[in-house]
């Protein structure tokens, strides 16, 4: 029996809102920044240095790096980000809300952690291009490149799972279920709970 849910999502397409809902209509806990928030307190990690981490990994960070040193523009990196040090304490507080269960986790590759858990189910949420560009506009300020943003955003993600589980996150077979929420994310949540609690 199902009683912790891990929501991996495209970016733009609805998967914390999706998460939110779901776990409403459960009556469990979502936990999304909240991650964050508890690994740098459980990692002793200052605050922004996790935030700035999040969902990153220090190859991606590198390859920032190197991308802006070929243009010969500088960047600064952040100071004293410690990346393996938040994965740790981000894999922690993960695994240790799924062992109180009840609960619905976004992102982090909760799906990749808790891979091996009978008890939690692996959702993906995903959507067409157009829909996440719609979805996101009036989110950020105007003239900002979305296309460019959903790609750069997606990338690390996919660097972050490939760093520390040499897993593709959008490989399909690290999923029960995979909803595309153009039908809308209250329908996206309704199918993953009726999933878990059928009729």
């Amino acid at each position: 029996m199902f009683n912790v849910v891990t929501i991996a999502r495209e970016f733009g397409a609805g998967g914390a809102e999706t998460g939110r809902i779901l776990a409403d209509l459960l009556g469990w806990q979502c936990i999304d920044k909240e991650i964050i928030e508890r690994a740098a307190e459980v990692g002793h990690l200052p605050a922004d240095s996790a935030e700035a981490a999040d969902e990153r990994s220090q190859r991606w960070w590198n390859k920032v790096l190197r991308g802006f040193q070929d243009t010969g523009q500088a960047m600064i990196p952040p100071s004293n980000i410690d990346f393996d040090a938040v994965q740790n304490s981000t894999v922690r507080v993960i695994q240790q809300a799924a062992k109180v269960g009840n609960c619905v986790i976004i992102g982090r590759s909760s799906q990749c952690v808790l891979r091996h858990q009978p008890n939690v189910m692996h959702v993906l949420v995903y959507a067409p291009l157009a829909e996440k560009i719609e979805r996101m506009t009036g989110r950020f300020p105007k003239g900002t490149d979305m296309h460019a943003m959903l790609r750069r955003i997606d990338a690390e993600r996919t660097h972050y799972t490939q760093t520390y589980y040499n897993k593709d996150w959008s490989d399909r077979h690290l999923y029960h279920l995979c909803v595309n929420s153009t039908v809308g994310t209250s329908t996206c949540a309704k199918i993953v709970a009726q999933t878990i609690r059928p009729c």
